[in-house]
């Protein structure tokens, strides 16, 4: 009786235990803190993948016009499109978690009991009955077993209490490439996010020059009518006095009929691009921006190839193609056999003996018809195939987007310097007819044409400004400078503007 109650208290004993370590375990391997949108706070992951911190919200937060930067900040905190890519991060990382618990033991806890169903089993006898219920309490569970076999009961068919204790051996290299694969793929998953942070970078600078150049245009249309407004006043009194013909002063109605509809579209296009960055930053209302204070460095671009290793869609590929060849590895152990060593612990039963309590089982599991595994490495062969030529497809993409950018940006420059130019022409032209009228020489039907004529060639010069400091932003997001990560960040190859 004392026996009886010193393996009970042992067995509470290592419960309690096994309960505690599964609450520790549980507890130290919880998934990470929940990323929550316009709460004021930038989590610790999101800061890994956009440089983005908690100190720059709230700095952006207090301006009353934002910058491009700015846009950037809140657009990290306030939309879910970074935070997505992080969870698909965060799987990854419990997948790899997942495969590191495939290198070790498990424990389970087996319980039987069996039930006769009336009028599907036949009914034993009296003397079997007494049989039975002899050979239970006396643990001689062999004596249940026909004599017409020679086989005899594994750990687990009789009736009672266990603890299985399994000990992975060959599954201990499976688990490996599974571990290798969910590393790998942990990593791409990081770098896609990366990317897509750069991608959602260029879209907002997008957006803030599409704003701010429509704003100057919108500025400008309004100058416009109303010098077209007044060339027609003064066409009017001109033809009233018979010193012009009907059609230029059609000409001139024709031309304020034009500028009243790009005043109209101008402000249509503006409130639509408006409404559109603000919701892409998470706001519902319009927001204010802050005109350029400092633009980006001007890079000296030397070879394309240097900067393919710096993209992270191309280092993305990469790990992805590691993906591929761990799960290829894997598919080739499922050829081999499977070994493991299980160890049973029965719990005794009042009248049992204790010398068979401990149970130790060799579990050698071989195919004979690997038809399934033939299938698999042949789809795992394929998706390596398909993950190198996926990798090469990015690399060539990604050349061409940095040879487009350097081009569309060197193009830019270009024409900032003709348009500069052209614009200073009209202004001294402008400068010109303004002395004239005063001294008599020319009409101010004339002048007000110059000034529209200057009105125009400063509206072309700005919006080819603007294209100018897009192009920038998009080659510093095609070589992966943008967005700036610090602790990432090599040394790029810049000059002041």
């Amino acid at each position: 009786m004392n026996e009886k109650k010193l393996t009970n208290v042992c067995f509470y004993i290592f419960s309690f235990s096994i309960l505690i370590f599964s609450l520790f375990s549980l507890g130290s391997c919880s998934s990470r803190p929940e990323v929550k949108l316009n709460d004021g706070v930038v989590e610790d992951s999101l800061k890994k993948i956009t440089g983005v911190t908690t100190k720059d919200l709230e700095a952006a937060l207090e301006k009353d016009s934002l910058s491009l930067d700015d846009l950037f900040v809140l657009a990290v905190e306030r939309t879910e499109r970074i935070a997505l890519k992080d969870e698909a991060t965060n799987q990854a990382m419990a997948g790899k978690d997942k495969a590191f618990a495939g290198f070790l033991p498990t424990l389970s806890y087996v319980y039987n009991k069996f039930y006769s169903i009336p009028g599907h089993t036949t009914e034993p006898s009296l003397v079997e009955n007494y049989r039975t219920y002899q050979s239970v309490q006396n643990g001689d569970y062999l004596s249940l077993v026909p004599s017409s076999t020679t086989s005899s009961l594994p750990p687990t068919v009789g009736a009672g209490s266990r603890l299985l204790l399994s000990f992975p051996l060959t599954g201990g290299l499976t688990a490996y490439q599974d571990y290798k694969a969910n590393k790998s793929l942990t990593d791409q998953r990081r770098m896609e996010a990366k990317f897509e942070a750069g991608r959602m970078y260029l879209e907002l600078a997008q957006g803030y020059f599409n704003v701010l150049q429509l704003e100057e245009s919108l500025k400008y249309a309004t100058e416009a009518l109303e010098l077209n407004t007044e060339s027609v006043k003064e066409r009017r009194r001109l033809y009233s006095l018979g010193r012009i013909m009907r059609s230029e002063l059609l000409n001139a109605e024709t031309g304020l009929a034009n500028a009243q509809a790009i005043l109209e579209d101008t402000r249509f296009q503006l409130e639509q691009v408006q409404t559109t960055l603000a919701m892409m930053v998470g706001f519902d209302t319009k927001i204010k921006l802050a005109n350029i204070a400092n633009p980006l460095e001007k890079i000296q671009i030397g070879k394309v190839d240097e900067y393919l290793p710096k993209r992270y869609d191309v280092i993305s590929t990469q790990k992805g193609i590691e993906v591929a060849k761990a799960n290829e590895n894997k598919a080739w152990f499922g050829f081999s056999p499977n070994i493991a060593v299980n160890t049973y612990y029965s719990f005794p039963m009042e009248g049992q003996t204790r010398n068979k309590d401990v149970t130790a089982q060799l579990a050698v599991t071989m195919p004979l018809t690997p038809l399934g595994q033939m299938a698999d490495l042949k789809n795992a062969e394929s998706a390596t195939k398909q993950a190198k030529l996926n990798a090469s497809q990015t690399r060539r993409a990604a050349l061409q987007e940095i040879q487009n950018a350097t081009q569309s940006l060197e193009n830019s420059e270009r024409m900032c310097i003709i348009y500069e130019k052209a614009y200073q022409y009209a202004k001294d032209t402008l400068a010109s007819q303004e002395s004239g009228y005063r001294m008599g020489r020319t009409s101010w039907v004339d002048v007000i044409s110059t000034r529209l004529a200057t009105l125009n060639s400063e509206i072309t010069f700005k919006k080819t400004n603007y294209q100018r400091l897009l192009n920038r932003v998009a080659l510093g997001v095609a070589i992966g400078e943008i967005p700036r990560i610090p602790e990432e960040k090599s040394e790029f190859k810049i000059e002041p503007n």
